[in-house]
């Protein structure tokens, strides 16, 4: 069982049995059509997530109250300008309620008192409405330009508390995001060429295919596509646009296509996802296979997997790219991705070269976050990787660079890592935990993200939470880089599992970064041949090391863990 607390928008169709007995093929095909090309895209521009389907209902989970209400807003909105060339005993109107609350996911449904209530208060907004309680009222405030009507205490059905309830006026403008990672397609009145517009690599991310003979399972295919494209939207170097079978898009030099299919033969499903370049040359491809026990299950898990794929690869393919094109036809974003390809080195005059690459891409575009996200990486390498700087000063550029980035953009997960990491190493745990987990809220499936985390986790002390983070993060990213095993390994050290870190440590196709805690861990085995052995090619990349120095700046928050890392290190024979 699972239990969260979130914002939920509970929705369902005004009159829709007397709908259905009137037309009811003509009804289904509307209500479709709605949903695919309006609610579906609207869900995933404002981060939401489908949690549960009835008939002419939904239920959607949000991270954030703002979210929610503009998605509600938006989508009433439009359903005015939709409505207003059909016959009035044929329209679609929906009615929609929103509340803060703790659901729980159980047996592939979701239960508990915030959905209740959601579902309560959205019975008694009125058509074409949003209803929401006093809580999100209260949480929005006066930020986002919208302006509520009291409805007064309201006495709900099978609800013990009567709730002060407050309806949106729909009426007034609503502002748009003002920088969003998911845009509809051009059906959705989105104006001009999203891609002249915003520094991100753009996916377009293609209707799946129904390939199980049956058309009563389209339901399904198109909830997959809802799913992983709302997933995918959470990552902020990305904007993807969702196609439609219908859907007539220019296409620009730069993107990338997801195209997938889904196959349904009894009871096994399998979802095929591959992802092509704009010269369509094939990048990534994946197959699924499922016993189709629970359909809840399957689509939370490929939400998961697909996007933390696609992302990695994605990436991967940009840097490549933009290390081929001439420094003259940089913009903002290729200066940031050459950056953080720069910065990665640990090579001074790559670094230097790293800074120069993320202050043009500040000077070509002053509001791009992640130019001052790159500044603040460097400043974070600075402090890992060089025991002679001044951390104080360090975290403080650090901090600085990091809070611009914040400010420019608060729906970007690195930046929240950024910050948590530097709070990390401040000392101030509380506030770093509460960093990697709004991180985690705007970008559930960054593998990089998780990973770091389980780091954070260790030196906190939570070893049980970092390491089944860590195994998280691998399992998202078969392919993943040697420093995830490293932070799962050294969770694994700190809990006196030594053999079980020196198989994640072998395992690393690059020894090079895992000397120091090879050594300790060969050390407590009571293999000092090869601990010194360790600790000899440790000196070699990092002559200065002493265990003192690692021990003044290490941010471990239980120095009884710090003493068994100690310990290895001594026994190994480093230098004090």
């Amino acid at each position: 069982m699972e239990q969260k607390l979130s914002v939920i928008m509970a929705s369902d169709v005004v009159g829709y049995s007397q709908l259905m007995g009137v037309d009811e093929k003509g009804t289904l095909a509307a209500l479709m059509k709605h949903r695919q090309e309006l609610l579906d895209a609207k869900i995933a521009l404002h981060h939401g997530r489908i949690i549960k389907l009835m008939g002419d209902g939904m239920l959607v989970d949000f991270s954030t109250v703002e979210d929610a209400v503009l998605c509600a807003v938006e989508i009433q909105r439009e359903m005015r300008t939709r409505n207003s060339n059909v016959r009035h005993d044929r329209q679609i109107e929906f009615r929609i309620g929103i509340n803060i609350g703790d659901i729980l996911f159980e047996d592939g449904d979701v239960y508990g008192d915030g959905v209740n209530v959601a579902a309560r208060i959205e019975s008694i907004a009125k058509p074409g409405g949003v209803a929401v309680s006093a809580s999100v009222r209260d949480t929005v405030g006066n930020r986002l330009g919208i302006r509520f009507e009291d409805a007064g205490e309201q006495t709900l059905k099978n609800i013990e508390r009567s709730l002060r309830i407050f309806n949106v006026i729909i009426d007034e403008d609503v502002p748009t995001r003002r920088c969003v990672s998911f845009m509809a397609p051009p059906s959705i009145e989105v104006q001009g060429d999203p891609t002249l517009t915003l520094n991100r690599t753009l996916l377009y991310v293609s209707s799946f295919v129904n390939l199980s003979g049956d058309p009563d399972q389209e339901y399904f295919a198109a909830g997959i596509t809802q799913d992983i494209a709302a997933a995918l939207s959470r990552f902020s170097g990305l904007s993807v646009i969702v196609r439609l079978p219908s859907s007539e898009l220019r296409l620009p030099a730069t993107h990338y296509t997801l195209d997938g299919s889904v196959r349904r033969l009894g009871d096994r499903v399998r979802v095929s996802a591959s992802l092509s370049n704009a010269r369509r040359e094939h990048i990534w491809a994946e197959k699924y296979d499922f016993d189709l026990v629970d359909t809840f299950h399957i689509q939370d898990e490929l939400s998961r997997s697909i996007p933390a794929a696609l992302n990695i690869k994605i990436e991967e393919a940009e840097r490549r790219r933009v290390l081929n094109k001439p420094l003259t036809a940089l913009r903002a974003y290729d200066f940031y991705l050459r950056g953080r390809h720069l910065e990665k080195s640990l090579n001074p005059a790559d670094v230097r070269l790293a800074k120069e690459m993320f202050e043009a891409a500040i000077d070509d575009d002053p509001g791009y976050a992640r130019g001052y996200l790159g500044l603040a990486w460097l400043q974070i390498r600075k402090l890992k990787w060089n025991e002679r700087v001044d951390s104080v000063a360090t975290l403080d550029s650090a901090f600085a660079f990091a809070t611009k980035a914040l400010e420019l953009d608060p729906f970007d997960a690195d930046v929240h890592w950024a910050l948590g990491v530097v709070f990390l190493w401040r000392g101030e745990a509380e506030r770093a935990i509460g960093c990697y987990e709004r991180g985690r809220e705007l970008a559930p499936n960054n593998c990089d993200l998780l990973a770091e985390y389980c780091d954070a986790l260790g030196y906190l002390g939570r070893l049980e939470d970092a390491i089944r983070i860590g195994e998280l993060a691998v399992r998202l990213n078969p392919s993943r880089p040697d420093w995830y095993l490293w932070n799962i390994a050294a969770s694994k050290y700190l809990s006196g599992n030594y053999l079980e870190a020196l198989s994640l440590l072998e395992r690393m196709a690059d020894l090079g970064s895992a000397y120091r805690l090879l050594a300790a861990t060969y050390a407590q085995l009571g293999r000092l041949e090869d601990a010194r052995r360790a600790a000899s090619e440790l000196l070699k990349l990092n002559p200065e090391f002493s265990i003192e120095r690692y021990s003044s700046r290490a941010p471990y928050r239980d120095k009884a863990l710090l003493a068994r890392y100690v310990e290895g290190l001594r026994l190994a024979g480093l230098p004090e």
